[in-house]
């Protein structure tokens, strides 16, 4: 919310702003309730979320999970604590520049792109069944995002 109100102030340097400009203010503003809902659910129930795509996903990769579901574990909390941050204030653009690319370059130098691309995928299905719709919606494209840049 901040960057997104920074950003429209700045451009509107020395006038008003447009009606343009303050539909994206006034858009932001009108999700609010639905990105502070999605956080504090993420923040309540994403460990849980997290350990059942992990049981998902051993269904079908369970040496590959045995082996690596603690460190799996904690980068895809923290990824879920960056998207929380990131649907909050409404700035996709810091998430995808502060860590889903550095998320990318880890994962690829340490050849697990393609499990991390399952996790994940693991993850935004376990998201689009146990959150309500709206707060789904706001999570997917990050998680896709994540997905994405793994299988690259």
């Amino acid at each position: 919310m901040l960057a997104t109100l920074h950003n429209a102030t700045v451009q509107a340097d020395g006038r008003f702003l447009n009606d343009e400009e303050l539909r994206g203010l006034q858009t932001y503003v009108q999700s609010y309730r639905t990105r502070l809902a999605t956080y504090q659910l993420l923040s309540q129930r994403g460990e849980a979320l997290v350990m059942a795509a992990l049981r998902q996903l051993a269904l079908t990769h369970r040496q590959e999970v045995q082996t690596h579901s603690g460190k799996c574990k904690r980068d895809m909390n923290y990824a879920l604590q960056e998207i929380a941050k990131a649907v909050l204030t409404g700035d996709p653009e810091v998430f995808r520049q502060g860590f889903s690319l550095w998320m990318e370059n880890i994962t690829r130098a340490v050849h697990k792109g393609n499990s991390a691309a399952r996790a994940y995928t693991c993850l935004k299905a376990e998201m689009q069944k146990e959150l309500p719709a709206e707060c789904a919606a706001l999570v997917v494209p990050f998680i896709d995002d994540l997905i994405t840049s793994f299988s690259g």
